[in-house]
């Protein structure tokens, strides 16, 4: 039932072109589980993958051209070691034991950026946390010392002794792996305390190093979670006290906050980066650079020209068959992308510039021009018209003017008729008419 229920998700998603194979193959894994049984079936799975890794290995050294860098450059490529190791361990799980599968759970961490940031965060900044677990070892270090000679008989812990083994016996030990270990007495006999739960673990250096390191670490209150509990009227009490707190403030609080607080804001940076990345590949094309605004109130909108104009994967299929086709066969335009490519120049992207916006502005200022050339044209005739009315206007002040002044000429001629006699006007008209 289960079976058929995979089956049919599986055709749904391949309707859909999306997440069609996944149900396919659980299906058919758990099929097969039920027919050859779980040994044939992990076998057969362990052999696919073997086989497909193989040949990916293969593919992927062909293509880089490892072989041909040398042995040096083939050290020094992680990448190769790691499918290396990866080819390794399926061949251990094939033909040594299936536990060696379990550690092929850790290709999640590569293949998934989340879980290879939480490793990043650790390795990014492996200097500082290394020399802060130095510091640690080191205060850790002073503090046994001050343990060894002063509060040695403090250090009581609390044990769960085994029950007496008798001397020379072997306790074979065999796990369900089928792998057999075989835990062997290295002296005549192992010391049980009899009917005690405490031990002394400070009569030296080294036990006591261990001792401080072991539980002091990893107990929240520090070491003096596991020491014996002192009485108030003893005379070390006091330093008792202090050596507890010191060790809490100190190792527990101040240097081992050091180290989380810089794996944690190593981890926050690699989110911000990430997150930063990815708003950069929704808003910004990645061939030209333009960002999503450029693209309002255009014909083309940013997602159609990331899709259709600028596409990633139609540039990646150029530079391909850029590096695949023979040279004599070159156009014009892949002889210099060639040529780019080869000199690792990327000017022939382009960039900060799209076809849809180059047309789309150009239409933009051919209607500015018609525009303008409408509103000259307009201007043109109401200055011809205005400078017609001024004419016009000129003219007739012109014979206005001029009637006035004839106007102004026979009133003066009559005024001087009037004041003049008959003979002195006669002669004036006389002269007048000469």
């Amino acid at each position: 039932m289960l079976f058929w229920i995979l089956t049919g998700l599986s055709v749904l998603g391949l309707f859909s072109q999306r997440y069609g194979l996944q149900p396919l193959t659980v299906a058919l894994i758990l099929r097969s589980i039920y027919h050859f049984g779980i040994g044939n079936t992990l076998i057969l799975l362990g052999s696919l993958n073997l086989i497909n890794k193989v040949v990916f290995v293969v593919s992927f050294v062909g293509n880089n051209g490892t072989f041909i860098m040398g042995y040096k450059a083939m050290v020094m490529d992680v990448e190769f070691l790691y499918h290396l190791a990866y080819v390794l361990t399926s061949t251990l799980g094939l033909f040594v034991h299936e536990l060696f599968y379990s550690i092929l759970l850790f290709d999640l961490i590569y293949r998934e950026e989340t879980l290879f940031n939480v490793i990043k965060s650790v390795t990014r900044n492996g200097r500082s946390i290394l020399l802060t677990a130095l510091l640690a070892l080191i205060l850790v270090y002073l503090f046994s010392i001050v343990g060894f000679l002063c509060l040695k008989e403090d250090f009581i812990m609390e044990v769960d002794p085994l029950a007496q083994i008798a001397a020379g016996d072997v306790t074979p030990l065999r796990l369900n792996t089928g792998l057999r270990l075989n835990c062997t007495a290295e002296s005549n006999t192992i010391t049980v305390a009899e009917e005690e739960d405490t031990e002394r673990a400070c009569d030296t250096l080294l036990m006591c190093i261990v001792t401080v390191l072991n539980h002091g670490l990893r107990n929240g209150g520090g070491v003096g979670d596991v020491l014996r509990k002192p009485s108030k009227n003893e005379p070390l009490f006091p330093a008792r006290v202090v050596y507890d707190l010191l060790f809490y403030f100190i190792v527990i609080i101040i240097v081992l906050n050091l180290i989380f607080g810089v794996i944690i804001d190593t981890f926050a940076d690699l989110r911000s980066e990430k997150q930063k990345k990815e708003e950069i590949l929704k808003t910004t094309c990645f061939i030209c650079g333009l960002e999503r605004d450029k693209f309002d109130n255009k014909t083309v909108s940013f997602e159609e020209h990331i899709k259709l104009e600028h596409n990633i994967w139609n540039y990646l299929y150029f530079i391909v068959l850029v590096r695949e086709k023979n040279k004599t066969d070159y156009t014009g335009p892949e002889s210099y992308v060639a040529h780019m490519i080869k000199n690792n120049n990327l000017d022939w992207f382009p960039r900060m510039q799209a076809m849809s916006l180059v047309v789309t502005d150009g239409d933009g200022e051919q209607n500015e021009m018609r525009m303008l050339q409408d509103k000259l044209a307009s201007t043109m005739k109401v200055v011809t018209t205005l400078t017609t009315q001024l004419t016009e206007l000129k003219e007739q002040m012109t014979e206005q003017r001029k009637r006035r002044q004839r106007m102004g000429f026979v009133d003066v001629q009559a005024g001087a008729s009037t004041a003049m006699p008959p003979s002195a006007a006669g002669g004036n008209h006389q002269i007048y008419k000469t």
